[in-house]
């Protein structure tokens, strides 16, 4: 599913941006709504906690 995809990838390119090297607890949450004219589209959104993890 390319939306799951997209935001995936969205998620994981923040989480570098702040410097994290990890994602703990990701979730996805999705819901579809009327775009108008018969039509459905579908949001979906990715979270979780940035980490930085280290080797000891």
């Amino acid at each position: 599913m390319r939306a799951r995809d997209d935001a995936l990838e969205q998620l994981a390119e923040h989480a570098r941006s702040l410097g994290a090297n990890a994602v703990l607890g990701m979730r996805f949450d999705s819901g579809e709504f009327d775009a108008g004219q018969g039509q459905a589209m579908n949001e979906v959104t990715a979270y979780g906690t940035a980490v930085v993890m280290a080797a000891t």
